[in-house]
């Protein structure tokens, strides 16, 4: 283009020539016997020309500007992919690791991939999706500006308190992730804090000797008891709250009038400072711990010694009273927890050594959970159940934290479905522990309405579960064997439950009436469903019968032998005229629900079927098991209409959309996958899970999908790209901080 504007350049001053003079005298004006005509062509024809020629030169200028942007934009694209990238590798590598830095890197991924191609994105969302799932950890907030020396939690669980080396003490909003103002009343740090069993007092101690005692609903210091000579290591409230005691470098324990402020008591008996103390839940003991390496049980009304409990080899540092008072727990420096039994003052058990000393311990508010907090960085869950019998087996679940940060402090809200950690990073973290079980989930199904799931599990009965809350409503015990399957009734009124000992069980879902037992299997019984209408309940077992039952008298109107081998599926069709059957021998086949003759055989044998599911409009069966594959199968034909294949193990569960738009798929390979019916396309797989994945349900509404399985815990799996953001949002409060952003993506400061 540059040449074509030079050529004209030429051109025009070619042209101009033959009009100028050739006297060297003349001005240089133009000739004056030239043609007044021609002269204003060539005039026009130049200023065209140049006009020509400044358009060519604008035009070359834009188009060298948008190549520069053009480029430019590029190379920001690619920085920002790149970018993305390196936020979703941290996000996934530091899962288990920093669960907190895995959400925050995941939330900076979402964030900056929400207009890019939808290959980056998935990888954003799956990110995303690994962090909710992978880790318990649902919320972490900024407690102190240094280590956080103690927690505690509300009673109502709506608020939690944090005292630490900064010498004051917070209030955090659990719900919002949001902060109080600060409440200062300490010369150094804080060591401990306690609130009053109806919350609205919170008493702290610190390296000062003040003991100051705080309203939490207007933030304000109430008043201040006695300051002591020496640091206070402990403070706790009696559970009528009208007691408070302390103790610290002095082997003296101190009981005030939390009123008053009057010295009710000195107690002594320790060899040394005191570093823990604890209230009996009726509030006729006290127990202490100390560098000593002695628990001592105090009587209130006598202030005499009970007990002096002797095992550990080093200093105490935490102990904790069971919700029953049954139970005392301790740990310290010997990086070993012991449980005693109060009554007795024996030692039932003492707990597998840990790499650090133990600072804290927690009993869950049923008592069926102890945690323990230590100097490693972890936090470990322990069943009481298991740890205070000698016949049973006794080690800690999956560890929370993980993270190398020293466990300085534990907490459990009312509901038991929160576990809070403090550490030396000055966060407090809250992790998520609804929806436990004490083996591996075999079963799960929602109600009618969505607002409650009942699950199976190894080892217990039935449990039914309020969604929103994660609070247990039910418990439904089974005296003779463990629950193997849930259903739902359509109306929502019953929950039938098919048990490992050959019986099956219609329970009232509110628990109000008493249960119906169906009995007549030999073996345990492997599955159970009702009709459409409920008015039905099948039941199909290891003995290869087929059970058909009235809902509502629990009387048994077909009995059928379908052959020899375990029946492991039976559903009604969507007419209720017929039950289809699934066995390990792979037979799958349809049969009369009134009389009990074969309709027809699907497949007669084959690699073990361990499920079956029925299409809402009842068009399309699928099966699944061993081999691997998912069948469909076309109900009108009785043909197969196409297989799906991608899990990598057994498949254990399969469940249709309310829709029926969908199928997802659970597998011993450790995932679930979501399918397209329509096609066989692979949806969705969800992140794997700590084990097998043995069941799964679709919420009522299609957004949600439950799964369970040998990790012990409900995952609930929002469908919904925007779901996913906003479930992410609840947990991150922050985001990278310059120095993880120069540690982690080798930029600083951190992107905007």
């Amino acid at each position: 283009m540059a040449s074509s504007a030079d050529g004209m350049v030429a051109e025009l001053l070619t042209e101009e020539r033959p009009a100028r003079r050739s006297d060297k005298g003349g001005a240089g004006g133009l000739d004056p016997g030239a043609d007044p005509s021609a002269i204003a062509r060539r005039m026009r024809r130049r200023a065209i020309g140049l006009g020509i020629l400044a358009l060519l030169l604008a035009i070359v200028a834009i188009a060298t500007l948008i190549a520069r942007q053009v480029a430019e934009l590029q190379r920001r694209q690619q920085a920002e992919v790149a970018l993305s990238l390196q936020l979703v590798v941290t996000a996934l590598r530091h899962l288990e690791s920093d669960p907190d830095l895995s959400a925050r890197a995941a939330a900076d991924a979402l964030r900056r991939t929400a207009e890019a191609a939808p290959f980056l994105r998935a990888q954003a969302e799956d990110a995303v999706r690994r962090s909710l799932d992978g880790s318990r950890l649902r919320l972490s907030l900024r407690g102190q500006a240094g280590r956080i020396n103690a927690i505690a939690f509300s009673p109502d669980g709506s608020q939690v308190a944090s005292a630490g080396q900064e010498g004051t003490v917070r209030l955090a909003n659990v719900a919002e992730g949001s902060e109080s103002p600060e409440l200062r009343g300490h010369e150094g740090e804080v060591r401990d804090l306690a609130l009053d069993p109806d919350g609205k007092t919170l008493a702290s101690v610190g390296e000062d000797g003040r003991i100051v005692l705080w309203d939490v609903v207007r933030g304000e210091r109430l008043r201040e008891l006695p300051r002591q000579p020496e640091p206070l290591n402990a403070v706790a409230f009696g559970p009528d709250g009208e007691i408070v005691a302390t103790v610290g470098q002095s082997p003296v324990v101190r009981l005030w009038d939390a009123d008053s402020g009057g010295l009710l008591a000195n107690l002594a008996g320790h060899k040394g400072q005191v570093h823990a103390v604890a209230f009996s839940p009726d509030g006729r003991h006290l127990a202490t711990a100390g560098s000593d390496a002695t628990l001592r049980v105090w009587d209130l009304l006598s202030g005499r010694v009970l007990q002096v409990l002797e095992g550990h080899t080093d200093a105490v540092l935490a102990l904790a009273f069971s919700p029953d008072g049954r139970w005392l727990v301790s740990a310290g420096e010997d990086r070993r927890a012991r449980l005693w039994e109060v009554g007795s003052g024996i030692a039932v058990r003492e707990l597998a050594e840990q790499p650090g000393a133990i600072r804290a311990v927690a009993f869950s508010p049923d008592g069926s959970l102890l945690a323990t907090g230590g100097s490693d960085g972890s936090a470990l869950l322990w069943q009481v159940a298991g740890c205070t019998r000698a016949d049973r087996e006794c080690q800690p679940r999956e560890p929370f934290a993980g993270d190398g940060n020293p466990v300085t402090d534990l907490a459990f809200d009312a509901a038991g479905t929160t576990l809070a950690t403090s550490g030396a990073d000055g966060r407090v973290k809250l992790w998520d522990l609804a929806f436990d079980h004490a083996g591996a989930i075999r079963s799960l199904a929602f109600s009618p309405d969505s607002n409650r799931i009942a699950t199976a599990a190894l080892g217990t009965g039935a449990t039914v579960w309020d969604r929103a809350s994660a609070k247990t409503l039910h418990r439904f015990a089974v005296p003779n064997g463990t629950t193997t399957r849930v259903a739902w009734s359509p109306d929502g009124t019953r929950i039938a439950t098919a048990q490992g000992d050959g019986s099956a069980t219609l329970w009232d879902a509110a628990g109000e009436r008493p249960p119906l037992t169906l009995l007549g299997h030999a073996g345990r019984v492997n599955a159970i469903a009702f009709s459409s209408d409920g008015h039905r309940v099948v039941t199909g077992g290891r003995d290869g019968m087929v059970g058909v039952w009235d809902a509502a008298s629990g009387t048994r109107r077909l009995w059928l032998r379908t052959g020899t081998a375990a029946l492991n599926g039976v559903i009604f069709s969507r007419d209720g005229h017929s039950v289809l059957t699934a066995g390990a021998d792979g037979a799958l086949a349809q049969w009369n629900a009134t009389d009990g003759k074969r309709l027809r055989s699907l497949q007669q044998q084959g690699d073990e079927i361990l499920d079956l599911a029925l299409s809402p409009d009842g068009s399309l069966l699928a099966s699944a098991g061993t081999d691997r594959v998912v069948r469909l199968w076309g109900l009108t034909g009785g043909k197969q209409v196409r297989s799906l294949s991608g899990h990598a193990g057994a498949i254990d569960a399969l469940a249709f959309s309310p829709d029926g738009r969908l199928l997802a798929t659970a597998g011993r390979d450790r995932s679930a996958r979501i399918w397209e019916v329509a096609n066989g396309t692979e949806r969705l797989v969800l992140p794997p899970q700590d084990g097998a994945v043995h069941a799964l349900a679709f919420s009522p509404d299609g957004r949600m999908l439950a799964t369970g399985g040998a990790d012990r815990r409900v995952h609930f799996h929002p469908l919904d790209a925007a779901q996913v953001a906003a479930a992410l949002r609840k947990r991150v409060t922050s985001g990278l901080t310059d120095a993880e952003c120069a540690q982690y993506l080798d930029r600083t400061p951190c992107p905007p």
